[in-house]
Parts: structure tokens; sequence; C-alpha cells
């Protein structure tokens, strides 16, 4: 700061504005400058109109290699920063309606060098406290930058997080580098790159060539992330490949992000694992491996990989030295490379992914050195020119869920779509998938697990020779299966149990062989039993992410603000005067830099303003980085909320924490955040304790938008509904552990967990959906509720979704540790539907899977569905209509399906569990169908409803 003021050519300067001020404090003047110089503030201070169009990090804007923002008009001004601070902390901030032009406001133009404009356009508005270049870094692609860029990495812990900036360049790092706990690493990347040139950058690694053992190139430590950049290793040869450590490593431990990142050439990509961690997110990484892309194990709840691609196009294509031509490097990665390697990892989301050119493009397996395996959801996984596109060597009880994807294998000797191995002894559910290639047999099961496909294709056989299916083992469930060639469809051997097949085949008929020994077969075409399809499921992103309405910067650390980052003296003065004159300058961003601050008044948060921590990418309480301590809204739960959205506002890279709750006797609070109009948001944000989280139900929040919100809520987390259209809300984490894992004061204690938890199973709302249309859910996980997912009536209308479906989208819910894992009081006509979806019930008492009220009126669909723990009952329904395709009960409870009223559909399903009741109908049932499920051994089936009111493959059989 002190350098700045040295750069002035005056201390002050005098503007129009201030020469009209009193004499008093003319008299003042000179005191006032020997203070500020004492303190060491920067005295560039001016009055400024914020330039409206300034959206920043895109084409259009004025970039350069890093180049700092200048977005405003600096009339630099003659008062000591000191004095601005404490008088414009008690000014009024005007409300949304009054503000309809830009204002005069106070900003310190050196803070907006905090601002990168960068080369290629960005998703968000870059901010950087730290710049390699600040710290020797060259990017000549000469001179050696580890050291540089490591001191960067080392100065924004030391501070407690941030940002590392590397401008676009070609950096050597003949070392390794190491990014710590609440540090980004950051660079210059196209966010909408997907293939050709590799430009912006560009880390050039040498370390560990011939040694794959060797120091990973990039160590993630716990709460870290690298993002925006591509890496390439300028000594590797096709011609004579070198073998290399891992390119990034996530270490042991919470929360580790790769986002947007390159792998041009990497022998091996990116490694998860073999020691205990949690929360990987692998988002949007492209490349070329040459032995394994992604390696997963020992994960625990939960870790996302979403918008991966690899293939040998993108070395091909890269256009650096070196590049070797795209046949070749196909035919060697096709006989040497694997996409993705899976080992343990409990309740892993796989979405997005497209993997080409490998010998093995997934393999599934167990845990190192160990037997353990994993359970997973697949949804939208797209494997082509592979020997063998999945490889199932072994999956937990659990399974996996597999969804609108397709696996091709046509290159290599005998080239398999998918096989399962001797080691898979559970189940894998696919629903909506293409099967094929050039094979010589589409899919093979080797195993005693079950395999179980529904509206699925199966092609590319050798009808002459091989066959769409062989199972040498286990078990096998086809529901509503086109087999795309008349002949040779399923060749069953002497170990395989059970076939259940409904309306499959070629044109009406299965062509089966049977040569098993004792195999229950159950083979039927019936046009009364009529499948639902997958519906059309529109894009589970946004195109662009909302963004603040300029790129104007309001530092609350530094002038005029000073706000105290210790945690030691109120801030909400100081945050309230910056959010203001944020809002009277038509947007920016008010920036909260590592720390704590203390904020006990409600903020409101202007249309066109975003408010910011140091984060990134999302993020683990442990990482510490920016957060809020506050006890606001103590035993005032309907009192005004924390943190108000005004439209088109939002929250990014926070933490919100009530250090004065009482784990004994919990307290209620008001909401921690609550949007007022559409378009908000809140991205990247973690609220480890709030007693009600984000409502955006309260409102019309059309438009909606959440992305990464974690924590541990209490008695609310997430709230919408107001009438809202269009609203995305996607990848959601809540588990007790964000509050339990802090360094916080006043945190739960390891032997208070089940305080927390305890509380949760018996208050906790976690998603409650009201009235909204054609809203997106997707990728969210609960541990430890009352209700997981809870869909009700608001103002007489009931929501309308699709847990991935018609007017909302619910893909990928998952509900465990929790009483009540679906809960449906209402639902609008459109109805909701759920994919890959997987429910853990475990509390006290009236432990259920799914729950549809008595007055519930609409129908809701289940597709591929895993359900375990320690139910009371599995489904129970009262009213409406429930489908549910493909459900894997692990556990029935009491009753697996408990109807009681409405109408109830189960086809494809799997009853692990012999000697339950697996299905109930009760009297006013109106009607019950139960076709093309598995057992293991007879059905259990319980019936008090009037005669031909149940109906099924499963049921006719019965003398009732």
């Amino acid at each position: 700061m002190s350098g700045q003021c040295g750069k002035s050519k005056r201390w002050w300067e005098r503007s129009e504005q201030w020469r009209g001020k009193s004499n008093q404090w003319r008299s003042k003047r000179y005191l006032i400058v020997y203070l500020a110089a004492i303190i060491a503030i920067v005295a560039i201070v001016g009055i400024v109109y914020a330039r409206t169009n300034g959206n920043g990090n895109s084409d259009d804007t004025q970039g350069g290699n890093g180049a700092t923002a200048d977005s405003v008009e600096t009339e630099v001004v003659e008062t000591p920063a000191a004095d601005a601070a404490s008088t414009t902390s008690t000014e009024q901030s005007p409300s949304p309606s009054q503000s309809t032009a830009p204002k005069a406001v106070w900003l310190n133009p050196a803070e907006q060098k905090k601002v990168i404009q960068t080369n290629y356009p960005s998703e968000d508005i870059v901010i950087a406290e730290y710049n390699v270049a600040d710290y020797g870094a060259v990017a000549d692609g000469k001179t050696d930058d580890t050291e540089a860029v490591q001191k960067a990495l080392n100065a924004a812990r030391s501070d407690g997080g941030g940002v590392v900036f590397v401008p676009a360049g070609f950096y050597k790092i003949a070392g390794t580098l190491f990014v710590p706990t609440g540090v980004t690493l950051r660079g210059d990347r196209s966010n909408s790159w997907t293939s050709g040139a590799v430009e912006g950058t560009i880390l050039q690694a040498y370390s560990g060539r011939g040694d794959e053992k060797g120091e990973s190139f990039i160590s993630l430590q716990q709460a870290s992330g690298i993002t925006n950049l591509s890496i390439w290793y300028p000594e590797q040869s096709l011609d004579q490949p070198y073998a290399y450590p891992w390119t990034i490593e996530q270490m042991s431990g919470d929360s580790a992000t790769v986002e947007k990142v390159t792998l041009v050439n990497a022998y091996n990509g990116i490694k998860v694992g073999p020691d205990w961690n949690e929360l990987h997110y692998i988002k949007q990484v492209y490349g070329t491996v040459l032995k394994t892309g992604v390696f997963l194990d020992f994960t625990t709840d939960i870790g996302r990989l979403e918008g991966i691609r690899l293939s040998p196009e993108y070395w091909a294509n890269s256009g650096l030295p070196g590049s070797p031509a795209p046949e070749a490097l196909f035919e060697y990665t096709t006989k040497h490379a694997e996409g993705i390697v899976m080992g343990r990892s409990d309740w892993e989301y796989m979405s997005d992914i497209r993997l080409a050119g490998f010998k093995t493009g997934m393999r599934v397996t167990t845990r190192t050195n160990s037997d353990e395996t994993a359970n997973a959801q697949f949804y939208r996984i797209d494997i082509d020119n592979c020997n063998v596109a999945l490889l199932i060597e072994g999956v937990n009880d659990y399974g996996l869920l597999i969804t609108d994807s397709s696996f091709q294998a046509n290159v290599g000797e005998n080239p398999t779509a998918i096989r399962a191995t001797s080691g898979f002894r559970s189940i894998v559910q696919f629903n909506t998938v293409k099967v094929g290639g050039m094979t010589r047999d589409a899919v093979v099961n080797e195993g005693s697990g079950v395999l179980s496909f529904e509206n699925s294709e199966i092609g590319g056989w050798d009808s002459a020779i091989g066959h769409g299916i062989v199972a040498k083992s286990g078990s096998l469930i086809l529901g509503g299966t086109n087999f795309v060639q008349p002949e040779g469809h399923v060749l069953i051997e002497a170990d395989v149990k059970s076939v259940k097949a409904l309306n499959s085949g070629f044109q009406g008929k299965l062509d089966l062989t049977n040569r098993a020994t004792k195999a229950e077969i159950s083979v039927t075409q019936d046009d009364r039993y009529v499948l639902k399809r997958l519906p059309d499921v529109k894009n589970l992103d946004i195109p662009v992410q909302p963004k603040p309405a300029t790129s104007v910067l309001f530092n609350v650390r530094e002038a005029p603000y000073f706000a105290d980052g210790n945690g030691d003296k109120d801030a909400s003065a100081a945050v309230k005067q910056a959010l203001a004159d944020a809002g009277n300058s038509g947007g920016g961003t008010v920036y909260l830099p590592a720390g704590k601050y203390r904020i006990e008044e409600p903020l409101s948060v202007p249309s066109g303003v975003e408010l910011r921590g140091s984060w990134d990418v999302p993020h683990h309480t442990i990482g510490g980085g920016s957060v809020i301590f506050t006890n606001y809204g103590e035993n005032d739960p309907e009192g005004v909320p924390f943190i108000v959205l005004e439209a088109d506002a939002g929250i990014r890279g926070l933490n919100v924490y009530y250090d004065g709750q009482d784990w004994n006797a919990i307290k209620p609070f008001a909401w921690t955040i609550q949007g007022k109009g559409r378009g908000v948001y809140v991205i990247d944000t973690t609220l480890p304790d709030s007693y009600q989280g984000i409502d955006f139900g309260s409102y019309d929040t059309s438009g909606h938008y959440i992305d990464y919100v974690a924590g541990s809520p209490l008695k609310e987390g997430i709230h919408v509904g107001g009438g809202a259209t269009g609203g995305i809300v996607r990848n959601v984490q809540f588990n007790p552990h964000y509050a339990a894992r802090s360094e916080y004061p006043n945190r739960p204690m390891d032997n208070e967990f089940d305080k927390v938890w305890g509380y949760q199973k018996e208050n906790l709302d976690a998603f409650r959906i009201g009235n909204v249309k054609d809203q997106t859910i997707f990728n969210t996980f609960v541990y430890g509720s009352l209700y997981g997912i809870h869909f009700a009536s608001q103002n007489g209308v009931g929501p309308e979704a699709t847990i991935v479906g018609p007017e909302a989208t619910i893909v990928g819910h998952g509900t465990d540790g929790s009483k009540k894992g679906v809960f449906l009081e209402d639902a609008g006509p459109g109805g909701l539907v759920f994919i890959n979806t997987e429910l853990v019930s475990m509390s006290t008492t009236d432990k259920v899977y799914v729950t549809v009220g008595e007055g519930f009126q609409s129908e809701v669909t289940f597709f591929n569905t895993s359900m375990w723990g320690d139910p009371s009952r599995g489904i129970d329904v009262r009213s409406g209509k429930l489908t549910m395709q493909q459900g894997n009960f692990t556990v029935v409870g009491f009753r697996g399906i408990n109807s009681g009223g409405g109408e109830m559909y189960l086809y494809d399903s799997f009853f692990k569990q012999a000697g339950k009741t697996h299905a109930y109908a009760g009297e006013l049932v109106k009607r019950m169908v139960i076709s093309n499920n598995l057992y293991n051994g007879p059905i259990g089936f319980d019936d008090d409803s009037k005669p031909g009111t149940v109906t099924g493959t499963d049921i006719d059989p019965i003398v009732r």
C-alpha cells in the first residue's frame, strides 16, 4: 500500500466537490494527512462514476497478459482515507427503486488492480490478490518459474487463502507445485474451449520423467483448487513415450477442485486416493492421457466428475511442438490407456462424460489392497472407440445407476461394450442406454450379480458367432429393451440364476438360447404393460453463469471502509456502506478477502452486486478463507433475513457461521439468505450451521441459480417456490461435518456430532420445493434430515419438477442418514420425475424411503433408484400415482411397497432380501401393477384390495 502512495505525484489533490467543504475541515487537513501516513493507508480516494457496461472478462474488454481492470473514471480527492471511512460508513443506502442511475461514490483505484482483465472470456469476474508475475515468474517457456509460482502460493496461504493468478503464457516448471489449503491456482483459459489449439496459461511440466512413482506435478492439499489452465509435457514423445508421475493429485482430506484444466499429454492425469479423501470436484477437464486419465479410490461422501472429455484428439490438435499424428496416437492409447478408474467411492456422481480412444474406457474396481467397492450414479456417459467401453470388476450392494448413456466398443482384439468380471456380485441398472459398436458379444456377464436393462438398445454384435448379451452367471432383467438384430439376442450359460424379460427383443420376439442348468426364466410380451420412457431433459446448467453488472471492486478491508478482518470488531457498517456504494455505482463486487468478519446487522445486496469472499471453488470450512461470524436473528426465525438479495444480486465464495449456537439446545435464527427478485444466485458458498439456509421461495426468484452450496443446516436447507420458473439448484452438499471439522469457535466437537445429526433427523427439511415450474434440481445430497427432499403446495399451487422430468427436473438426488428420503405432499398437474436417486433411511422411528401423502393428487415417476439403510417401510403410497421403474431395494423394512391408497406401478426392480413382504395392497388401493421384478426367492405379497385391483406378471401366477 505504501508503494502506491509513493507512485502518486501528490498525496492528495483537491476536487471541485471538496472545495466547498467547511473551513473546519481545511484546518484539520495536515493533521489527518500525518495520521494517514503513519498508518500507511493508501490515500488515493476519488469521486467516480462506475462504468455500467464494464462486465469484464470478455473478448470486448480491455485485455492484456493479466492486465488489471481500469473500469472507472477516477478523480483523486483531498480527503484522508481514514476520515473518508468514518464519513461514508454512516451514509444511508438508497433502495434499489430509488437508484435509477449510477451516483458518485468513493472508490480506491488501487483495489481495481485486483480485478484481472483476462485475455480469454471467463464465467466470473476474476479477482486475485496474488499474481505470479509479482513474485518473479517470467513466462517465457525457458526460465524456470517453479520458485516464483510456489512463492505466490505460499504467500496466499500465509494470508489466510485466496486466488493466485497465472497470466497467459508459457511457464517452465522444472520442479513440482504444492497448492496449500485455502488457495486456488488460477490461469487464463477460455471457459468455452473444447478442442483445437491450446492457448492461454500453459504450465510446462518437466519433473519426474521416467519415474512413474515420483512426486506428482501438482499436489492439492485439502480445500484447495486449480482452474483455468493447461498442463503440457514438452519432453513427452509418442516415438519413445516416457512414464511420468501423476499430473494432479488430491492429497488426503476434504475438498479439492480441478476445473477447466486441459491435460495436453499427461502420462497419468488426476489421482484421488488411495488415501482417505472426500469431496473431489473434477469439472470440465479435457485432454489426452497415455496411461490413466482419472483414478479415484477411498472416497467417502461424495465425489463429483462433470463435463470430462478425454481422447487422443486433444494432444494431436493442440498445435504445440511435438504433437503426434492422430492416427498413431489413437493406435497407442487404444492399446495402453484407461480413461477413468474408480475403486472404492461412496456415492460417486458422474455426469456429462465423453471418453474415446482407450483400451478401457471406464473401469469400476475394488479399493487398493481391499475388497471394498463403490456405489455410484452415472448420467450421460458416452464411451466410444474402445476395446472395452465399461469394465465392471466390483460394485457394492447399492449398485451402479447408469442412465441416458452410450457404450460402444470397436477396436482391438475381441472388443466388448460392457463386461462384468467374476468379481461382480451386486447390481448395475442401465436405463435408456445404447450398447454396441463392432463386437463379438456386446455385453458379457461373468459374475454372479444382476445386470438390468430398461428402455435400452443392444446392437453391434456379430450375429454369426456372437450375441447381444452373454450371461455366464448371475441374473438378467430386460424391460422394454430393443435388440437391433433379429437373432442372437441372449445366451445364458450353466450358472445363470434367472432371467426376467418384459416386452424386449426384436419386433416383439426375444431370441434366447438357454444352456443354463437351473435358471428361472420368465419372458413376457404383453401390450398391457407399458413402461414409461425417460423424459427429454434440458441442459442441467446454464450457458453463462451470473455475475455482477460491472467489474468495479469494493474491498471492505481497504479504504474507504477499513472493515476489521480478525473478527474482533463489528464490520457491519463498513460492509453495508460498501454494498450501498456498489449499488449506487450500477453494480460491482463487494469483496471480503480471507479473514473473519463480525457482522451483527442485516445486509442488503443491491441489484447487479455480488458479495464475494476469497474462494473461487467449492470449499470446506476446514479451509478457512472468508467467513462471516454472526448471531443476527437469534430467536427470531420469522424476522428479517441476515442477507437479502435484490434482483440479479448474488453471493460467491463465502462462509457464514453462527458462533452462538447451542448444540445442547438448538436456537432458532432468521433465514441466512433470502432472494427478493429474479436472477438471484448463490455460488460456492458454505453455511456450516444455519438454522435456515437459503429462501428462494418467499418471492418470485425466477431464473435463480444455486451451484455448490454446502454446509449443515439445522431446520431448513434450501426453499424454492414463489411462482419461480426456470430455476436451477445443483451440486448441493449438506453434511454435519461442515460444522464439526471447522476450526471455528464453539463448533460441535466429535462427541457432539450425534447431537447435530440427531436434531437434523427429526427437524431438517433439507430441500423444500413449493410453487415452481421448469425447475432443475441436479446432483443434490444431504446426510441427516427429517425430509431429504420435500414437495408441497404453496398458496394452493403445487410444484412441477423433474428430478429430471416434465416441469421440474431432479437428476441425481441423494438422501442419506435421514428419516424420510422423499416426502411428497403435492405437485402440479405436470407431475414429478426422479432420475438416478439414492435414498438411505436411518433415524429413530417411521423411517421411509418415499412417502406419498394423502393429499397428493398428481403423479410421480422414479427412473433408476437405489435404496438401503434401516427403514421401517420402503415406500408408502396413500394417494396419487407412483411409478417405480428399476428400483434396487437392498433393504425393505416391514414392507417394501406399502400401498394404502392411490395407484402403484412397479417394474424391473430387484429385491435383495428374501422372506419379506415385498409388496402390500390395502383396501383403498385403486390399482397396482407388479411386473418383471426379481426376488431372491418367491415374492412376498399381502393383499387386502378388491379382487382384480392387483395385476402383473409377478402376481398372476399367485393363487389369490
